[in-house]
């Protein structure tokens, strides 16, 4: 099965990525994966991505797990802390929901920082649940569309690079809306699209992040600001990380930290903050 017509906007769309099967929607900009995979393939996916052996996102379920389990200091980078020390470690925010809580880092870090704050995960991978269970956090074991059926609303609605993987896109942003106190916000961070200006030597159809189906919307600054908007968020600032990586020993950084300093690289993050109107 495959999509028809744009999953945001309902416009049309144009193929741009024929390897992965990418179509790029013609009024909001949106970049997405043109097939729709099933609840069982996403649940396979997960499950290889985080508790096989060699798994590629094993520094998130066997490092940080370690870490939390050890008591040591939790580090969730500059960028996502500014983001939370600004909405959620501000003194005014009473409950947060986080989508892809994963096994419970962000979810520790804020109970370490404000106990008093109400937080609830929704992770769908079945054995970092356990895990974040284990941390004796606030977690449910399901999508994200488990949330219509809860009955309280929150202050803010957090996704640490998760968004990109959601397939009823436009569900989602109906529902975070609908389960947003007045004023709430959304902040998120996802991949940068436009990282692939940065290699000027790249395959055809490289798109240098996951690739389907796990990550399923690919976004710039100015798309994800577009969709938001388009469900009638307010107040919609996008962020692109500025500097790359530091790799001392790769030339490639050098010439990419050159180019940042004068505004011509494409950082590899994008962060962004939205308000319910």
């Amino acid at each position: 099965m495959e999509y028809k017509e744009c999953k945001i906007c309902q416009s049309e769309y144009k193929l741009i990525n024929k390897t992965y099967n990418l179509g790029q929607c013609k009024k909001c900009k949106l970049i997405f994966c043109l097939t729709i995979y099933s609840q069982d393939q996403f649940i396979a996916v997960y499950d290889e991505l985080y508790n096989k052996d060699n798994a590629i996102y094993r520094n998130h379920a066997i490092v940080e797990y370690a870490m939390l389990l050890k008591n040591k200091k939790i580090k969730v980078g500059y960028h996502r802390s500014r983001l939370l020390k600004k909405h959620v470690l501000n003194g005014k925010c009473e409950s947060v929901l986080e989508i892809g809580s994963g096994i419970g880092l962000i979810g520790s870090y804020i109970r370490n920082e404000n106990e008093k704050i109400k937080y609830l995960g929704i992770e769908i991978d079945k054995e970092s649940y356990k895990k974040s269970q284990f941390l004796k956090l606030n977690t449910i074991n399901d999508d994200f569309t488990v949330i219509n059926t809860i009955g309280e609303s929150f202050d803010v609605i957090m996704l640490w690079e998760v968004i990109e993987h959601l397939q009823d896109l436009k569900l989602f942003l109906e529902l975070a809306y609908k389960k947003l106190n007045k004023n709430g916000k959304v902040i998120l961070s996802t991949p940068n699209y436009n990282k692939i200006y940065n290699y000027s030597k790249r395959d055809k159809d490289a798109i240098f992040q996951d690739k389907p189906p796990v990550h399923l919307n690919f976004f710039t600054k100015e798309n994800i600001t577009s969709i938001f908007e388009i469900n009638h968020f307010a107040k919609c600032k996008a962020t692109v990380k500025r500097f790359p990586y530091l790799e001392v020993k790769s030339k490639k950084f050098y010439i990419d930290f050159l180019k940042s300093l004068y505004n011509s690289y494409n950082g590899s993050t994008i962060y962004l903050e939205a308000t319910k109107a």
